[in-house]
């Protein structure tokens, strides 16, 4: 560390030269791990990260060169809920981090050194969980060293949208259509004030029916106030978000999908979450909403020539329906978690 300096970096009031430092070390980041992926656009990326200070404590640390503090070539991101935050009582014990360190900059103490940071916010904060995440062998190597837990494997996948089977899309809505011909679907772009609480308690429970295997997390919390700050901030920076819900006739939503287009990551798309509740599985809701999202997708961003997503490698229904359309796996990433008890010993005996 003789040749580094680790600066803590305030999201909420940094001036322009230091997010612009920032950026550049966040374009070269994302060069090692996903070359060949589009880069959100700076302005995006500051408005979503100073929106999430209203659900999270954040501590952002930057490493930079002695000789040249100009330039950062490493980072940590630290987050614990808010109490305020309604995801809070059931998170309140662990700590969400992120560690990276450009490659050429790595096994030169700058881990170790993030590593005690990390472990004096767990303490102050009473958070009794560490967790993290790699798509790198460096990365899980580290958790292996402080005897850490591999706790949810999640696989990315893309789809190329000209290879598409656009009759079996079809073919899939119809079918679906005529299976339930008493249910509906329901697109929007914002959703409606009549609709709110009723939508966002629905997403709630359908994204915490989602496999989280033992990663040690508790439910997160959706209300009518926090997609209302989405929609705040999506509109401020020009970005789209677009879900679609099956209506039943007895007036439940049984399941929905959701995706996010933002002009700068073109002609990449983002596709959040796609859940059937879990009282309606079985009866084709999840290729009905994949189907008819495809469709949409197609008609209203014309631009976008790949969809990625994201699955825990124990949810094979949503696995088995994805690579039934042409998703094909990208990477993956390896969700990991380690006691701060367990992190003290390591550093003590460093």
């Amino acid at each position: 560390m003789k040749s580094y300096e680790i600066q803590e970096f305030d999201i909420s009031s940094s001036s322009k030269a230091e997010w612009s430092r920032y950026h550049t070390y966040r374009r070269k980041r994302l060069s090692e791990v996903l070359p060949d992926d589009p880069v959100e656009s700076d302005a995006s990326y500051e408005q979503w990260t100073q929106a999430s200070i209203e659900e999270y404590e954040i501590k952002f640390y930057s490493v930079t060169k002695k000789n040249d503090p100009n330039e950062i070539i490493g980072s940590l991101e630290l987050y614990v809920y808010k109490e305020t935050s309604p995801s809070y009582e059931g998170n309140k014990h662990n700590l969400r981090v992120r560690i990276a360190i450009l490659k050429e900059h790595r096994r030169k103490g700058i881990g170790r050194a993030l590593l005690k940071l990390v472990y004096e916010f767990a303490v102050e904060k009473d958070r009794s969980i560490i967790l993290g995440g790699s798509m790198e062998e460096d990365g899980r190597a580290l958790n292996r060293t402080l005897d850490g837990t591999e706790a949810l494997e999640m696989r990315t996948y893309r789809l190329d949208m000209d290879k598409v089977d656009w009759n079996m899309v079809k073919q899939w809505e119809t079918e679906s259509t005529k299976r339930s011909p008493e249910a509906s679907l329901e697109f929007y772009t914002s959703i409606p004030d009549e609709i709110i609480d009723e939508y966002t308690t629905k997403y709630t429970e359908v994204y915490n029916q989602a496999p989280f295997d033992d990663l040690a997390i508790g439910d997160q919390i959706y209300t009518p106030e926090l997609f209302r700050k989405y929609e705040e901030v999506m509109e401020k920076a020009g970005q789209t978000w677009l879900t679609v819900l099956v209506r039943e006739k007895n007036g439940d939503i049984s399941s929905l999908s959701d995706v996010f287009y933002d002009p700068s990551q073109s002609p990449m798309l983002g596709q959040g979450l796609t859940g059937v509740d879990q009282n309606y599985r079985g009866h084709g809701k999840g290729k009905w909403v994949k189907a008819a999202m495809l469709l949409k997708i197609r008609e209203k961003f014309p631009d976008i020539k790949t969809i990625s997503t994201g699955n825990a490698t124990s949810n094979a229904p949503m696995i088995a329906i994805n690579e039934r359309l042409g998703f094909i796996l990208h990477h993956e990433t390896y969700n990991m978690q380690v006691e701060t008890k367990k992190l003290g010993e390591y550093l003590k005996g460093r």
